[in-house]
């Protein structure tokens, strides 16, 4: 039977939380003094990703509304030529 969806899944939280230990205990016992500035860095490095879990790229998604619209043609200004119909675009651009 599988886990209720939202219930924390015990393995893995039990498996992390023995690996922590598991670091934790090694790294008492390594001479942390004597390790070089980059092998401790390489040593959290590792470490880390034993005990917290690496971020997802979270990506927002939203929801677009459905738009509509009509088109309408109107043919009554095939009885005017280009040249009158440009003239009478200026003029209502310089109003």
């Amino acid at each position: 039977m599988p886990r209720p969806k939202g219930s924390p899944n015990k393995i893995t939280a039990e498996i992390k939380e023995r690996l922590s230990q598991v670091i934790m205990d090694a790294m008492s016992s390594i001479d942390i003094d004597s390790m070089t500035q980059n092998e401790r860095l390489k040593l959290i490095q590792i470490g880390l990703t034993y005990v917290i879990p690496r971020l997802k790229q979270v990506e927002e998604i939203t929801e677009e509304e459905p738009r509509t619209f009509q088109i309408e043609v109107i043919d009554s200004l095939s009885k005017y030529s280009d040249k009158e119909l440009d003239k009478a675009i200026d003029k209502k651009l310089q109003m």
